[in-house]
């Protein structure tokens, strides 16, 4: 499932516009059952900022992804050229408002193939207390840097930790799909992470 549908949208993610689009995917997965985010994302798609998916922080991340796309999807090009680290990249996604490390990891994860996302199932799976990659606010900016490098080199220590990207992936798909009867199977499930980003049937990778 990951070798296939994670690879096609890496390669299917080549310029600005498109990484919006993906960036906007896992905005819209927030609090969000799986199954609808195809159906806000074709929202999304018409009406951008006014769409009424995107209510409260979810507005303000995808603005902030709209207009910063260009720099945000330069950090990708700068991370996959290895002229960046990984948590150089994720040290970006978490600027984007309402994107914590889970769902940073989860963007980080569909363009790059690195991360992931440590969801609540994850997070009950693994028996993990999600307060500890919480970026806490710091008065002086100093100590705000450390406080985020620190949380995100241990997020990152957690994922490998877990398995790893294509592992957590997998396996969080083969769940979802056993614990929804929405889904035809696990292949599904996967194969929705780039279903979601086409803009008209047909489309594809190339």
């Amino acid at each position: 499932m990951y070798a296939q549908d994670q690879a096609r949208i890496e390669r299917w993610c080549k310029n600005p516009d498109k990484f919006l689009t993906v960036a906007t995917m896992v905005l819209l997965s927030i609090r969000m059952q799986w199954v609808g985010v195809g159906t806000q994302m074709a929202s999304v798609r018409k009406l951008g900022a006014n769409s009424p998916c995107l209510w409260a922080f979810k507005r303000d991340g995808y603005v902030y992804l709209r207009d910063n796309r260009k720099a945000l999807y330069s950090h990708v090009r700068d991370y996959r050229a290895g002229r960046i680290w990984l948590d150089d990249l994720m040290r970006e996604f978490v600027k984007v408002p309402g994107l914590g490390l889970p769902k940073a990891g989860f963007l980080a994860q569909l363009l790059t193939g690195h991360a992931g996302c440590l969801d609540m199932h994850n997070i009950e799976r693994f028996g993990l207390d999600p307060s500890v990659w919480m970026i806490r606010p710091r008065r002086d900016p100093a100590a705000q840097v450390r406080e985020i490098d620190d949380k995100i080199a241990l997020y990152l220590k957690l994922i490998d930790a877990c398995g790893g990207s294509e592992k957590l992936w997998d396996e969080w798909c083969e769940w979802l799909n056993d614990s929804v009867g929405t889904f035809h199977n696990a292949d599904d499930v996967s194969r929705r992470h780039w279903i979601y980003l086409l803009d008209l049937p047909g489309d594809d990778d190339e």
